[in-house]
């Protein structure tokens, strides 16, 4: 009992109360499924009363009212079949709807650690086949197996008031199958977990691959990879096969031994109707019903051992589900947009710190830039500004305050952020600038593409606004997708604008078109931004130079460029590798010589 307990609580998100209508609809819809049996018994009981005393007849009007009582059954049979099925389904897909949305809800407010620790494979198992096995237990598995018990229990007490001894013997046989479920159980619990887990490498392999088509058809290495994601196949196949092997003697043989039930009602009955102590009828009375016992109860030791494979990923969730979450704050006023950092140290695992002893002041309205070699810990000053992870020691303040006392709602609509790799939604351009803001209008969306210049290019498509624009944004160029991500962060109209090296990778015309809408994004506002080229912030008001987590010097670009340090030593290197270019190959030198 413990154990479906377990199973109530996992399926429902530890509401198994809501589980209730399905399952007492079920198990009446079961109970009427034997109203047949019981219309079939009064006839047989009927015809052999002439057997049983010589000289009486047939009442014919009795038959006819157990036909009537057939049909009357078969029709509260369908009636109530027909709610058990809604019922189970509505129930059912509403019960998964809502945990669904209470598992994203959950991982919106997780640490990206939490993410950064897992593959992709893993956090989709959660929504997707984990999800898929708590919907077949609400929709089809709990539900079942109560009306397979409840059936057979109905069935013995009504046999018990015509004869107890041998509804007793029916009975005898039940206890002898618990020990094959309990080995049952234990296969599924052993083995399911380790084929969820196969199933789960599977998944994230075949995303590997698909991820990393490009690579792999570039530099031909679909065999290498082929390989894994092939080896990974096998093993779920072969983690498959023994899944449904192992527990499959077990039960054969707990079915083996409920069957053996009609055989000790033959041999203990024939007895006892040669010592007349039972009638004919109720001797066929009980034969006819042992299958209305057993059948139900074989179906009940197979829908077990589905059910204890299907409660891993119920499991699952409601691990995810205790995952702590970031703590959440209380303050709601909106901070003035200072931020400062005091004696930050963050790692992202516990050996190797990403930032040391980090102290800093960005002031209000003005650019603060963030250069330093590759792996300095530049974005990651960003990202614990945003809060994605917390620091480890010292704190990070905004408006005088730290940023872990705010409501997240509160701190999230107070910065804008524009990332380096750019994602949109699988949606349309107009909904995907929309972002920024839900509640914008169209006269103020179409306002903010056209300061981030990129009304132009959106109303030359066949669908402007309504152009859907992929996976990704996969039909949109580098470009074309970084000014879409500039409208909505100008849309947001945020205090606090994040700039994550937004022109990078971009061609000269597109980071002219993009610095433009930049200039316009963080007008008023307080702007901090990573810089590998630092030619795009020699008009910061403050340069920090970040190396190996730490703050080694900071200034303006005049300043900096008089000491010695670190950012002299970049400026320089980028102003030497400006005039670079590809060397002239032998046989062009060759033909110059000629």
């Amino acid at each position: 009992m413990n154990n479906l307990s377990q199973i109530l609580n996992s399926a429902t998100m530890g509401h198994p109360r809501r589980l209730r209508p399905l399952i007492c609809w079920t198990i009446a819809e079961y109970l009427f499924r034997g109203a047949p049996y019981g219309s079939m018994l009064l006839v047989v009981w009927e015809v052999f009363k002439p057997l049983q005393h010589p000289g009486t007849t047939i009442n014919l009007m009795n038959i006819a009212g157990a036909c009537a009582f057939l049909l009357l059954s078969l029709i509260c049979l369908w009636l109530i079949g027909k709610k058990a099925y809604l019922v189970a389904y509505r129930d059912g897909y509403e019960i998964c709807c809502d945990g669904r949305l209470a598992v994203v809800s959950h991982l919106r407010r997780l640490p990206m650690s939490f993410f950064n620790s897992r593959d992709p494979g893993d956090i989709g198992a959660y929504i997707v086949s984990d999800y898929n096995n708590v919907e077949m237990l609400t929709t089809h598995l709990i539900g079942q197996f109560f009306g397979g018990l409840a059936m057979p229990v109905a069935a013995l007490i009504s046999l018990a008031f015509f004869n107890w001894q041998l509804a007793l013997a029916a009975a005898a046989v039940i206890p002898l199958a618990y020990p094959m479920m309990l080995l049952t159980n234990h296969f599924v619990a052993t083995l399911g977990k380790k084929h969820q887990k196969i199933k789960t490498d599977a998944a994230s392999r075949m995303i590997e691959y698909i991820q990393g088509i490009r690579l792999i058809k570039a530099f031909n290495l679909s065999g290498n990879k082929f390989e894994r994601l092939e080896r990974s196949f096998r093993n779920l196949k072969q983690e498959s096969i023994r899944l449904e092997a192992a527990p499959a003697p077990t039960i054969t043989l707990a079915s083996t031994l409920l069957n053996g039930g009609l055989v000790l009602l033959m041999l203990l009955g024939f007895p006892m109707l040669l010592d007349t102590k039972i009638s004919m009828p109720v001797y066929i009375m009980f034969l006819l019903a042992g299958s209305v016992i057993y059948a139900p109860l074989i179906n009940a030791l197979a829908f077990i051992a589905i059910i204890n494979y299907m409660k891993l990923g119920a499991e699952r969730i409601n691990t995810l589900c205790k995952t702590p979450v970031l703590p959440e704050g209380t303050i709601e006023r909106t901070p003035a947009p200072t931020i400062e950092f005091r004696h930050v140290t963050f790692s992202y695992n516990a050996n190797i710190p990403v930032l040391r002893d980090v102290s800093l002041t960005i002031p209000e309205k003005g650019l603060t830039a963030f250069v330093g070699p590759s792996g300095s810990g530049k974005t990651t000053l960003t990202r614990l500004i945003a809060r994605f992870w917390d620091v480890d020691k010292g704190e990070i303040l905004l408006g005088g305050q730290n940023i872990k006392d705010y409501t997240v709602h509160t701190l999230m609509q107070q910065i804008s952020i524009v990332f380096q790799d750019v994602y949109l939604f699988n949606d349309t351009i107009y909904n995907n600038i929309r972002v920024g803001r839900e509640t914008a209008t169209r006269e103020e969306i179409e306002a903010a593409a056209r300061k981030a210049r990129c009304h132009d290019f959106i109303t030359a498509m066949p669908g402007g606004y309504g152009t859907m624009v992929g996976e990704g944004g996969n039909t949109l160029s580098g470009g074309e997708k970084q000014r879409i991500s500039i409208a909505r962060a100008i849309l947001k109209d945020a205090p606090i604008v994040l700039l994550d090296e937004a022109t990078a990778s971009l061609d000269p015309e597109n980071e002219a078109h993009i610095q433009e809408a930049i200039n316009d994004l963080v007008k008023e506002k307080t702007v901090v931004i990573i810089a590998h080229r630092l030619g795009t912030v020699v008009n910061a008001d403050n340069i920090v130079v970040i190396d190996k987590g730490q703050v080694v010097q900071q200034g303006s670009h005049q300043t900096l460029l008089e000491k010695e340090g670190l950012y002299r030593s970049l400026w320089q290197e980028q102003q030497r590798v400006k005039g670079w270019k590809f060397q002239q190959s032998t046989k062009q030198q060759d033909h110059e010589y000629r």
